[in-house]
């Protein structure tokens, strides 16, 4: 089998690609060792950006002292309010950038402080080989070389470790053309329990490959792989490159095939009054003109087909049923049984929310997530939560804020989960943090929407990921891998709920540090 017909330029450090940082502390450790709450997704994001000979040269610079573990701040717990008070937090808001004095190239990653000092507040991260915008140089501390500059509202890098670029700083994750996510992603095949069905090996590089050097290793079961490009070696084949230019033959890999499902944009497809967006979540929904099992099949739904129903089930015939009407013609109705759909229902009304504050809205329940501004909806779809089999894998309610957002990272098992299910996942696009070790984010391993899924994180398509990555607050500057929330700039508000149900409000309540914060979050395998 061969990969997806497309060409990627290639990343400059294996670090970025693995989703390695330096290790600032419990909350960061969600970027450094990956994000847990779903299986390690087959779609690592790439930054797909070329390195520059300056960028080259200047990567074997000295090691910068902070930059060894344990020496970055770990994230500010917030203020709690009152008892009975609202928080005091301001909204997020789309912000219109200065221009830039000049742009830098990063030659290895580089940790964005509130102030211009190392051991300030964390502001972000910037990759190896991503460029950034600088608005101003500054004085700071501790910062040999060009020293320290602005590089947004109120966020600072030390410029040890860049050089100047021309190149144009793009949003992260940059999309290959043809592709619905950064990465091409595979595994090696296995069978259902999880043992090797062949063993692939990955080669230092393309020369190791043809000179016939021995393997870096064997590729690890339960473990997606992000790769950039499929080459053909003359002698050897079709062969995979990852990140690091690193060689994989692509025979006993099995590729990864990301949903194409999307939501509802409601501007473009309002729901009628009276009637609820609906979508079917089964392969078997079919049609009756009459609510009975006894009545004549008439038709079949497509897999997560949008549909507008009546809200209320009917009862009798053997089951319960949703009404389309007019599907047959004016004034002629479908019934499906309501087990085979999914239907948004508005949640209670937030006080706190502005209206012109977009936030998002997740229901457990009918596993779906709308996209508010303000109390109305203007994007909703299925989503895939935590199943609740093992102890911390069911989704939290609550009210949150969006902590920081990380363009793409890995996510592997938790420790206790090791034995009897262990997974390593690559590059996870679009990954948006709101407590502890749960966040939003795209999954590209499985096409299962409308139901749980995962150990404790929201799953999105790739697609709906990405819309609403982008809509949400701390948003990323162009060329960063991550952004914090802090101060004037908090992040948006994510309600989980589980219908009517009400969700406790923990903006404010401090996040312990733990195990927890190496998150887990597998999506269950393919026909389970």
């Amino acid at each position: 089998m061969s990969a997806p017909p497309v060409r990627t330029s290639r990343p400059a450090w294996l670090a970025a690609l693995a989703g390695l940082a330096l290790p600032i502390g419990p909350t960061a450790a969600l970027l450094t060792f990956g994000p847990s709450c779903d299986e390690d997704g087959d779609e690592d994001a790439y930054v797909a950006v070329g390195r520059p000979g300056a960028v080259r040269e200047a990567a074997h610079a000295d090691d910068e002292p902070w930059a060894e573990p344990g020496d970055a701040p770990s994230e500010p717990p917030r203020p709690a309010a009152a008892p009975g008070e609202a928080p005091k937090v301001a909204t997020p808001e789309v912000v219109t950038r200065p221009l830039p004095l000049g742009i830098r190239g990063a030659a290895r990653t580089i940790v964005v402080y509130a102030a211009p000092r190392h051991g300030s507040d964390m502001r972000g991260r910037i990759d190896g080989g991503s460029t950034f915008s600088v608005f101003e140089l500054v004085s700071g501390t501790d910062c040999p070389g060009e020293g320290w500059a602005r590089v947004d509202h109120d966020s600072y890098a030390c410029l040890k470790n860049a050089v100047a670029d021309d190149r144009e700083p793009v949003l992260q994750p940059l999309i290959p053309e043809g592709l619905l996510v950064p990465f091409i992603y595979a595994k090696p095949r296995a069978d259902r329990q999880g043992n090797l069905l062949v063993e692939v090996p990955r080669y230092k590089s393309k020369f190791a490959l043809t000179q016939g050097a021995e393997p870096l290793e064997i590729l690890a079961a339960n473990h997606q792989y992000a790769f950039v490009e499929e080459i053909q070696i003359p002698g050897h084949g079709k062969v995979m490159l990852d990140g690091a230019e690193q060689v994989v033959p692509l025979e006993g890999l099995k590729f990864e095939k990301p949903s194409e499902f999307s939501g509802r944009e409601l501007t473009v497809r309002p729901i009628p009054a009276g009637l609820a967006a609906a979508w079917t979540v089964s392969r078997e929904a079919v049609l009756r003109r009459q609510p009975s099992l006894k009545a004549a099949l008439d038709g079949q739904l497509e897999y997560h087909q949008a549909l507008d129903v009546k809200p209320e089930p009917l009862r009798g015939g053997g089951a319960r049923w949703f009404e389309i009407p007019d599907h047959f013609g004016p004034g002629v109705s479908a019934y499906v049984e309501a087990d085979k759909l999914r239907l948004w229902v508005d949640g209670p009304a937030l006080d706190d929310i502005r209206d012109d504050e977009t936030w998002v809205d997740v229901d457990v329940g009918q596993q779906t997530l709308a996209v508010m501004r303000g109390q109305q909806p203007i994007f909703v779809t299925l989503v895939s939560s935590g199943t609740g089999h093992k102890p911390n894998t069911a989704t939290p309610r609550g009210v949150y804020r969006i902590r920081n957002k990380l363009a793409y990272g890995p996510m592997r098992n938790r420790a206790e989960d090791a034995e009897d299910s262990p997974y390593h996942v690559e590059a996870v696009p679009w990954v948006q943090y709101f407590f502890r070790r749960f966040a939003l984010h795209g999954a590209y391993w499985h096409d299962g929407f409308g139901h749980r899924k995962s150990h404790g994180c929201v799953n999105l398509s790739p697609r709906d990921a990405r819309y609403v990555f982008e809509r949400t607050g701390p948003q990323l500057p162009p060329g960063w891998m991550t952004a914090y929330e802090h101060g004037d700039r908090p992040g948006s508000v994510v309600r989980v709920r589980k219908g009517l149900e009400p969700s406790p409000d923990r903006r404010t309540e401090v996040e312990p540090a733990g195990e927890d914060e190496v998150l887990v979050a597998r999506a269950e395998p393919p026909g389970v």
